[in-house]
């Protein structure tokens, strides 16, 4: 089951890359279907995810144990 986390950067990484590769004329994000936002999160989910997975691997061995 996905966490809040991984919904949250999936929600963004869906709208940063649809206001960045959309016409001028298209729809903004907040007017587009919802099949298509939904299109658009699925399409950036694996991206977010392995992203999420490779930062919290990064942490794990930059972050001393005590």
């Amino acid at each position: 089951m996905p966490d809040e986390r991984t919904e949250l950067a999936v929600e963004a990484a869906a709208r940063a890359f649809h206001e960045n590769a959309r016409e001028k004329r298209q729809f903004q994000w907040e007017q587009s279907s919802e099949e298509w936002r939904r299109d658009i999160r699925a399409f950036v989910r694996p991206m977010v995810e392995v992203a999420l997975l490779a930062s919290d691997a990064f942490l794990a061995t930059a972050i001393p144990k005590i």
